[in-house]
């Protein structure tokens, strides 16, 4: 990556591992064609959620059944916090509620 001031006022988002002062010499091989990006494959169609702690790769094949989980998380969270704040407070409760679905 370089000219991170430029890229900056543009407000790209990117991610790099490092940065690089010199010109980026690009040869184009493919385009549509699986990639492999440090440890993980990226796939077209596939969602990327990136911030500053780092990057997860969604397959397209599942992103239909994010909502449903993330619901069924928040519901479980919900739960957990709840007891954590009761005056009704157990940890025979709170282990429960980590173990449960």
């Amino acid at each position: 990556m370089r000219d991170l001031d430029e890229v900056r006022e543009l407000g790209f988002h990117y991610f790099a591992r490092g940065i690089c002062v010199s010109h980026a010499y690009v040869h184009l091989i493919d385009f549509g064609s699986p990639v492999n990006v440090g440890a993980t494959t990226v796939h077209p169609g596939d969602l990327i959620h990136a911030d500053k702690h780092g990057v997860l790769v969604v397959p397209v094949e599942i992103a239909r059944d994010i909502p449903a989980a993330a619901a069924k998380i928040a519901r479980r969270e919900q739960r957990i916090v709840g007891h954590c704040g009761s005056p009704d407070f157990s940890l025979e409760e709170l282990k429960r509620l980590f173990e449960a679905d």
